[in-house]
């Protein structure tokens, strides 16, 4: 059974802010370990990172395997409560940038394009350093974009209707 998560009062998840930097350090360290490596070893790391993010984007985040992990060591360290929480809508978003990305690299391995593959890496483990470093998720931000934008067509379609009926 996946931990139960706080939930805000429209009853969306909430989550520790220090969750996904800690999963972006080991995404990092995973990712720089395959780009090292490279060849069989190097796959078989993409390939779990790629099942790490699908698990996240498809079960959420109570599921995720790196955040059972920060959980667990949360616990064990007493490292206490959250300095903040914050929605687990963006940061599943990101997990599902990461999962699309490495799908197109392990794509890109099984028709022999590995020099691609590996370019496709290197984006995810650049864009997991940045977040595991600075803070700054680039998948959650795109999420927030995007709903801004459809917030503003919503808005811009009540407007257009509210002209049209007047």
């Amino acid at each position: 059974m996946a931990p139960q998560l706080a939930r805000d009062a429209d009853g969306g998840r909430l989550i520790d802010v220090r969750g996904p930097r800690f999963g972006a350090a080991i995404t990092t360290v995973v990712l720089a370990t395959a780009l090292v490596v490279q060849d069989g070893v190097g796959t078989a790391l993409v390939a779990w990172q790629w099942l790490a993010f699908a698990i996240s984007t498809f079960a959420g985040l109570a599921w995720s395997p790196y955040g059972n992990l920060f959980r667990f060591l949360k616990r064990r360290l007493d490292l206490g409560p959250p300095p903040a929480t914050e929605p687990e809508a963006p940061p599943r978003f990101a997990q599902a940038c990461g999962l699309a990305v490495a799908t197109a690299a392990l794509a890109l391995f099984a028709v022999g394009a590995t020099a691609a593959g590996w370019v496709a890496v290197a984006v995810v483990l650049t864009l997991s350093a940045l977040l595991a470093i600075s803070g700054i998720c680039i998948g959650c931000e795109l999420y927030l974009v995007g709903q801004r934008v459809l917030a503003g067509r919503g808005r811009a379609g009540e407007h257009a209707d509210s002209r049209g009926a007047a």
